[in-house]
């Protein structure tokens, strides 16, 4: 693949660039094509061989027949295919029976090439898991269909040629066959059964997205027949056998599909349910860490509540500190005011109890006198003072 796929796989491309890659897988494709056409083109004895085996004896759907009739002894189960009898009555018929054999089985050996490419074209929009399940139908698509182009070409192209080659209304009337008829029906009962046979990656694709359900499958069964029976009628030749033939694989694919769809509904069933045990474990996981938490605050706030009371003595420590040495101080200053007072040369001594002296201490610790008459009523100055002038 190119760089171009490469780095687009992890960038969002643009419109351009989706045309741009488109146009590359159809060159590529067609050079595919091309070259197979002219390799199927030269080997036209091989292609042509293919083209007409179903109506020769040595076909192995003719053998088995014929030795299923001998087993049985019934002609009826015997194939003629030496009966048909094919024409042209064109001047290109021929040429242009040659091309288009080589143009079908250029496009059938190529088919699973162009749905690989179709696949990595739509890769990279996908998420990384419905990669997984996408490249499962990119693998499966091309086997089924090869399985259904070899179930129309061995079973049903020759007994379809069988029934219309050898029908006869009149025996006035002969049947023979163009060869532009017969390829037609061939490659029409072919490629018919080729597209019955995609029928249960379909129906895995539809139970994938939820659209259908196996239960509905089965309740619907009958209408499913029908539908069946048209789909038979429409991608066939107008014959009832090749409508029977391709209606009985399709409908046998359809019980398959049942099949799958309940297995998807089972491993959608076993994936809910890993996805909610999922969830209920994240849930018990994160009420565990909540309530882990929980309890880590509530022993954080009871830590901080023992702490408390002992730090409370420490901070309040320094008042309990300055108060005793207020006390302190008030208990000496009045030890000195006694000591003072009973000193005989303190100043009321020297100036007789009639003078009332009263001390005081500032904010900065000196000491005020504050002088004043005394009030006691037998204090009588002038006699004081006679009698110091007597002395």
């Amino acid at each position: 693949m190119s760089n171009q796929r490469t780095v687009n796989d992890e960038a969002e491309m643009t419109f351009g660039e989706h045309l741009d890659e488109i146009r590359k897988i159809l060159i590529r494709v067609a050079l595919i094509f091309a070259l197979l056409f002219i390799v199927l083109f030269a080997l036209k004895g091989i292609v042509l061989d293919i083209v007409f085996a179903p109506i020769r004896d040595t076909f192995p759907t003719n053998r088995l027949f014929s030795l299923m009739a001998d087993l049985m002894g019934s002609e009826t189960l015997r194939i003629h295919p030496d009966s048909v009898e094919l024409f042209n009555n064109k001047m290109a018929g021929q040429f242009m029976l040659h091309i288009k054999s080589s143009f079908v089985g250029a496009f059938i050996i190529a088919f699973p090439y162009l749905i690989w490419e179709l696949w990595l074209f739509v890769k990279p929009a996908l998420p990384s898991q419905q990669r997984k399940q996408s490249i499962r139908y990119a693998v499966e698509t091309p086997i089924w269909f090869v399985m259904g182009l070899l179930f129309g070409y061995y079973i049903i192209a020759p007994l379809a040629v069988n029934f219309l080659g050898n029908y006869q209304v009149s025996d006035q009337i002969s049947n023979i066959i163009s060869v532009d008829s017969y390829l037609s029906t061939v490659l029409s009962v072919s490629f018919a059964a080729a597209v019955a046979f995609q029928l249960p990656l379909l129906i895995r694709l539809l139970a994938t997205i939820g659209l259908i359900t196996s239960q509905g499958m089965r309740q619907y069964r009958k209408i499913a027949v029908a539908a069946l029976l048209i789909f038979a009628a429409i991608i066939t030749p107008p014959d009832v056998v090749s409508q029977v033939l391709i209606f009985i694989p399709c409908y046998a694919l359809y019980e398959y599909g049942i099949r799958i769809a309940g297995r998807i509904e089972a491993r959608r069933a076993k994936e809910e349910a890993i996805y909610q045990a999922k969830l209920a474990e994240e849930k018990a996981k994160a009420e565990e860490e909540a309530r882990l938490k929980a309890e880590q605050e509530t022993a954080e706030q009871n830590d901080e509540q023992d702490n408390t009371p002992n730090d409370t003595p420490n901070q309040e420590q320094p008042v309990e500190e300055v108060t005793s040495e207020q006390e302190e101080q008030e208990e000496q200053e009045e030890q000195e005011d006694d000591a003072y007072e009973n000193n005989p040369h303190s100043i009321e001594t020297i100036l007789g109890g009639g003078v009332d002296a009263s001390y005081n201490s500032d904010f900065n610790g000196r000491r005020n006198v504050t002088f004043g008459v005394s009030n006691d009523p037998e204090y009588r100055p002038d006699e004081e003072d006679s009698d110091t002038d007597k002395a």
